[in-house]
């Protein structure tokens, strides 16, 4: 979109020299303890971020919690012109779980009436948007959005689809750096080192299953869990055949990408899943918890399985253990490199293509900047600059 973004900061952040597009404007919340969280704006940020939005004809508004969602509503009443609402998951019952008193209080004073005033809450998936229904009993889908209440839009977050030319010669440079046969499978682990991704489960899970002439490598960036931590939960008797790669970037990561038989996440949740939906644009088969909120929005998803993989029903070992053995399997008899399995690819990514483009995101931002534009009063139609 053509604008911007305004940034509110704890502390005083250093100024960008030539900063890249989008243009980053910060706003220091204040010098007070709650400000330094940003759970307050002192006057003077109030000021600044007036000041950096006089021109604005719609502003988005990112996550909750926070003293810029009260502002961004006080904005809105003032100037009389539209916003949005992202919440990026803070409505999982997981999340606010956590601290669960303190948010609760924040959505009884100032949630209710942020999202009751916003002309579209966006959402990445169908299932995000109705975990967060009972949280936003007026919540509807209808494109008229009447009457109080918050008007819920899925609008799925991007991904490219990359080109798979020279897929074949990362499948044989992979397995030769790792030192494993070629005919070897590759069951992949991409995400960041955390326990609520919970990579020590997939671990045990591919232990416990062992498909036969199978490996599993890990890529990842140390969080609450350190590469160091990955490797010590390996098995002794599996340490030739789970590979910790740590992080990768890049033209490696992208090897690794197309080199992968499978792909598999274990995840507690994740509203969107950006390395599943990496896997899925490489037409990888995924095994995905069942915490995976776009893994519900995939072709036939239900009672285990996709057409593209496996949706496990519940996150015991024995599931995942299963899926790993019936993935194993698979590719054992085809192979994802084999003609067999060429169709299934091709599927996967044109699914990935339609719903998940960039293309596709800019149009449904589009449509909707259009459609809030048009439903605000008392104002001219300029430019969208935030």
């Amino acid at each position: 979109m053509p604008g911007g973004i305004l940034s509110f900061d704890g502390v005083p952040q250093p100024s960008l020299a030539d900063p890249p597009w989008p243009v980053v404007r910060r706003v220091t919340c204040g010098q007070g303890w709650l400000s330094r969280r940003c759970h307050a704006l002192s006057p003077a940020a109030v000021a600044a971020a007036d000041a950096a939005t006089v021109e604005a004809d719609l502003l988005a508004v990112h996550s909750l919690f926070r003293a810029h969602c009260r502002w961004i509503r006080d904005w809105a009443m003032r100037c009389g012109r539209p916003y949005w609402v992202v919440p990026h998951g803070c409505l999982d019952p997981a999340g606010l779980a956590r601290r669960s008193l303190l948010k609760r209080l924040w959505m009884t004073r100032d949630g209710g009436p942020l999202f009751a005033d916003s002309d579209a809450v966006i959402f990445a998936t169908r299932r995000e948007m109705a975990k967060a229904a009972q949280w936003l009993p007026g919540i509807t889908s209808t494109p008229s959005g009447q009457g109080r209440g918050a008007r819920g839009v899925i609008i799925p977050w991007p991904v490219e689809v990359p080109s798979l030319v020279g897929a074949e010669v990362a499948y044989a440079a992979l397995r030769t750096r790792l030192r494993i046969d070629a005919e070897e499978k590759i069951l992949l682990w991409v995400g960041r080192f955390h326990e609520a991704k919970r990579p020590l489960q997939a671990i045990q899970a591919f232990a416990a299953a062992k498909p036969s002439h199978c490996h599993m490598v890990i890529v990842g960036v140390d969080e609450t869990l350190t590469r160091a931590d990955i490797q010590r939960a390996i098995p002794e008797r599996l340490t030739s055949h789970v590979h910790v790669l740590g992080e990768l970037r890049g033209a490696a990561l992208a090897e690794v990408w197309l080199a992968a038989d499978g792909y598999i996440s274990l995840s507690e949740k994740e509203n969107f899943g950006y390395s599943a939906a990496d896997a899925l644009a490489h037409g990888v088969p995924v095994i995905l918890s069942c915490g995976h909120d776009l893994a519900h929005d995939l072709p036939g998803a239900g009672e285990g399985r996709s057409a593209y993989g496996w949706v496990l029903p519940d996150d015991r070992l024995s599931s995942a253990v299963q899926a790993i053995n019936e993935w194993g399997e698979t590719v054992a008899r085809c192979g994802i490199m084999s003609t067999s399995l060429s169709s299934v690819r091709e599927s996967t990514r044109a699914w990935v293509a339609e719903k998940l483009s960039f293309e596709r995101f800019h149009e449904s931002l589009r449509d909707l900047t259009a459609s809030s534009l048009s439903r605000s009063q008392g104002r001219s139609h300029r430019r969208t600059r935030f």
